[in-house]
């Protein structure tokens, strides 16, 4: 079975984003990956910033979701990630793109400081299931400021076994963290 029209669509937009930029997103370049007129792209999204927009929230609800940041045990914590950064590099790009453009002021930041709440919160919850005190939040954002390089990283060397490693550990100084409690 098909997913419906407008996550075809979102994910159309996802890729061309991360595969030539957010400048190459159009209604035409839109349509013509998914094979429909480009006045249903418009008919969806109204505005080419609206497509990029849920294109984005697309992008980072699935990395959210698939990346195991939310974990019950330290083995089992990002234990997606290298995958998803390697397979999903698309969304990977297009987040980073969204996260520049809003920072030169080319956007909205409020969606970007939303999803990395999001993220931050699912570090949060690995770490109290770890026992890991954590007032503030500080810990939670510390590891997240460390995935988050870690995936701009994995971008410039494209290398599994150096992300794995360093993957790794980061795993140890949660481990560490844990026997400290």
């Amino acid at each position: 079975m098909n997913p419906p029209v407008r996550d075809r669509l979102l994910d159309a937009a996802i890729h061309i984003a991360g595969a030539e930029g957010h400048d190459k997103v159009t209604y035409r370049s839109v349509a013509a990956l998914v094979g429909t007129s480009h006045s249903l792209v418009r008919f969806y999204f109204g505005t080419r910033e609206a497509l990029l927009t849920e294109a984005f929230e697309r992008a980072a609800r699935r990395d959210a979701a698939e990346a195991t940041l939310r974990a019950a045990g330290v083995d089992e914590f990002g234990s997606n990630l290298v995958r998803l950064i390697t397979e999903a590099r698309d969304r990977q790009l297009l987040q980073y793109d969204f996260l520049l453009r809003a920072a030169r002021g080319d956007g909205e930041m409020a969606p970007v400081a939303l999803l990395y709440d999001h993220y931050i919160d699912q570090v949060a919850s690995t770490l109290s299931a770890l026992g890991i005190d954590d007032p503030g939040g500080v810990k939670a954002a510390l590891v997240f400021a460390a995935l988050d390089g870690l995936v701009l990283q994995h971008l410039v060397y494209g290398s599994v076994d150096r992300t794995e490693e360093t993957l790794l550990r980061l795993r140890e100084m949660l481990t560490l963290w844990q026997s400290a409690h």
